[in-house]
């Protein structure tokens, strides 16, 4: 008895189409995980020291090619010195302080909004229909 012949049709295309959905894909979690990137540049501002409030001025969400950014202290010279300290009697905290714990605390929520926007996207997706040759 001889082996049946298995041919898999159609791995060119679901690769290109793999690809075409992921770079589709990455636009709606950014445009879904804006508010949530904002609400956690709220967070780092209201706990961050607030003397002069040029700290937590300096707080700002943002998306770029690698997602949504929180940033802390551009134009603060003294942000690196608050955020993990080290020196003057301020314990160093490699981790920081309000930044990335903020940041933390939001992971759980930002993976599962990026998981309901792969799903949704996923069944709006024009996949191709490849032929047997």
């Amino acid at each position: 008895m001889t082996a049946p012949n298995v041919e898999f049709v159609g791995t060119d295309a679901a690769m290109a189409d793999l690809k075409r959905w992921a770079d589709d894909l990455k636009p709606e979690v950014d445009k879904a995980g804006a508010p949530l990137g904002q609400r956690v540049a709220g967070t780092v501002k209201s706990r961050v020291p607030h003397l002069t409030g040029q700290l937590a001025g300096s707080v700002e969400s943002s998306t770029d090619d690698e997602g949504i950014v929180v940033s802390l202290g551009d134009g603060v010279p003294y942000a690196g010195w608050i955020e993990f300290g080290g020196s003057r009697g301020r314990d160093y905290v490699p981790e920081g302080r309000y930044l990335y714990p903020s940041l933390l605390d939001a992971q759980d929520e930002y993976e599962q909004l990026a998981a309901n926007t792969a799903a949704d996207s996923i069944g709006r997706f024009r996949w191709s229909t490849p032929s047997a040759a």
